[in-house]
């Protein structure tokens, strides 16, 4: 039984040690300019074993499960309120934390696939709540996909605004403004 778990326990470590190369050579370079030795070198792996779990560094991005999950974490532990279909609070915090990251991920010059996979977590929790109050879709003509998309848009420009202009107003200012800025979207008839 030992055995059977030791390449598993490798292949996790191996994993891990790419996601984190990953990250620290996204904050230092942007994700255009890593190259596959990048990569490797940093996380003191070989080619091969690299291209065992991945053909390219996309899939390798594409794979990091990290980002999202720690994104419906965050967006999970706010509690969204009448007014507040999409926890815009909790993402300002958590991107603020990790804002070099983030912005060299989603910022002016940031990777299309992590911006891509940001809309769609934003665009399906809208989506679900929205869904979730019944009450609010009485209230408005305008179908639930047309103001999901606007609410996960709207968001996700927001935040980007926010991290390319090295956050200038804490993510508190930021939510408020969000708030305002989509109040009758979110709670029809108010």
């Amino acid at each position: 039984m030992t055995n059977e778990k030791t390449p598993d326990r490798r292949v996790r470590r191996t994993k891990q040690r790419l996601n984190d190369a990953l990250e620290s050579l996204i904050i230092e370079k942007g994700y255009d300019k890593i190259t596959v030795q990048d990569l490797i070198d940093r996380a003191d792996i070989g080619r091969s074993t690299f291209y065992a779990h991945y053909e390219t560094k996309d899939d390798l991005l594409v794979s990091w499960t990290q980002l999202a999950e720690d994104m419906d974490l965050h967006m999970a532990q706010e509690q969204t309120n009448a007014e507040s279909i999409v926890p815009s609070l909790a993402l300002f915090r958590h991107l603020g934390e990790y804002h070099r990251l983030y912005r060299a991920m989603i910022g002016g010059g940031g990777i299309d696939i992590v911006t891509e996979m940001i809309h769609s977590r934003l665009l399906h929790h809208a989506t679900f709540e929205l869904e979730r109050r019944a009450e609010a879709n009485r209230h408005t003509s305008i179908p639930i996909e047309v103001r999901a998309g606007f609410l996960a848009s709207s968001l996700l420009a927001l935040l980007t605004w926010w991290l390319d202009n090295d956050m200038p107003y804490p993510p508190e200012s930021m939510d408020e403004m969000y708030q305002e800025l989509t109040r009758t979207t979110q709670a029809p008839g108010k």
